[in-house]
């Protein structure tokens, strides 16, 4: 007897996740005693001068939130990711103030076949599919039983890259916030 079919998908796309963050030079913190809406958090890593010859690798304060979900139930229609988020998943998200750190949406596309999801050879490890990225703004949804359609461009694919720009990104906006 193993674990269920939805920790499998969780332990991928933090599998994923913990590849991603790593590449990207950031510092992951995965949430898994309680679920409370978020999953982890991406932290970027800078340099603090401690002396006049001295720095010190540090945890910034600007860290990224996020919500990982994986999934088989997803499709591509004209450049986009479509996938039914829960809504309570898409109220925790949607309801966040402007003055609260962003809370990313993670998405895991597994291929249908379970026996494609990942492969280990003398070569390699390989982790199908991707994750995909999206910050989701809108207003909440009232029944929480339902879910909601997001659309999200597949270009955003989820790299090294481009978590350092949203890192970056979160980072601007909190500082603008207090100028």
């Amino acid at each position: 007897m193993g674990i269920t079919l939805q920790h499998v998908e969780e332990s991928l796309c933090a599998a994923h996740v913990t590849a991603i963050a790593g590449m990207a030079g950031a510092a992951l913190g995965l949430n898994h005693l309680h679920d409370y809406g978020v999953d982890g958090q991406f932290e970027p890593i800078v340099e603090r001068k401690v002396s006049a010859k001295k720095t010190r690798k540090v945890i910034s304060g600007f860290p990224l939130p996020f919500q990982a979900k994986a999934t088989i139930n997803w499709t591509l229609k004209d450049n986009k990711i479509i996938y039914d988020l829960e809504s309570k998943s898409y109220n925790d998200i949607v309801l966040r103030t402007e003055a609260e750190a962003t809370l990313l949406l993670v998405l895991l596309c597994l291929p249908k076949n379970k026996v494609d999801w990942h492969d280990v050879s003398s070569t390699g490890t390989m982790l199908r599919n991707c994750c995909y990225w999206q910050v989701i703004r809108g207003q909440p949804v009232i029944n929480e039983k339902s879910t909601k359609r997001v659309f999200i461009p597949d270009v955003q694919l989820l790299t090294p890259s481009s978590l350092n720009d949203l890192l970056e990104a979160e980072k601007l906006r909190r500082e603008a916030q207090v100028r």
